[in-house]
């Protein structure tokens, strides 16, 4: 699985993406690779073929100070790993290349499989914020659930 930056050329996947129900009730619209130097967007790719998008974008919640892990992929790459992976990815470039000291997921809580991903990532609950959304948070140099199992 590789990871290579949003350009402009990507608004078609962006559409298909936004397109799909379940992506749009978890994320909303997607944002836009020009969306300003806060973000990080990233093409999700699996031997060259684009999956998904993923990435870092600056959260609302918290007084807006945080980045968010953000993840869509396309429905025939979901329950695969991939999402689990991606993220792993995105939380390592967020750790080791943009030097953030935490990292913030703001999961809906009927969205069972974004919390086991948040859990594997080593992310704890911070808070529930209305309506019905909990705040997961990962500090730099915390152990994923993985790590920690062996």
């Amino acid at each position: 699985m590789d990871l290579r930056p949003l350009t402009d050329n990507d608004y078609p996947l962006l559409r298909e993406l936004e397109e799909q129900e379940d992506v749009w009730e978890s994320v909303g619209a997607l944002p836009a690779p020009d969306a300003g130097n806060d973000q990080r967007l990233f093409v999700i790719l699996d031997r060259g073929t684009p999956l998904g998008i993923g990435g870092l974008v600056r959260s609302p919640v918290l007084e807006g100070k945080d980045f968010e892990v953000l993840c869509a992929l396309r429905s025939e790459a979901q329950l695969q790993g991939y999402a689990t992976r991606a993220c792993e990815r995105l939380m390592t470039w967020a750790f080791d290349t943009a030097k953030l000291e935490r990292v913030i997921a703001c999961i809906d809580d009927a969205n069972t499989g974004a919390r086991a991903i948040a859990t594997k990532l080593g992310m704890t609950p911070l808070g529930p914020i209305p309506p019905g959304r909990t705040v997961y948070v990962k500090y730099r140099g915390a152990a994923s659930a993985k790590d920690a199992a062996g």
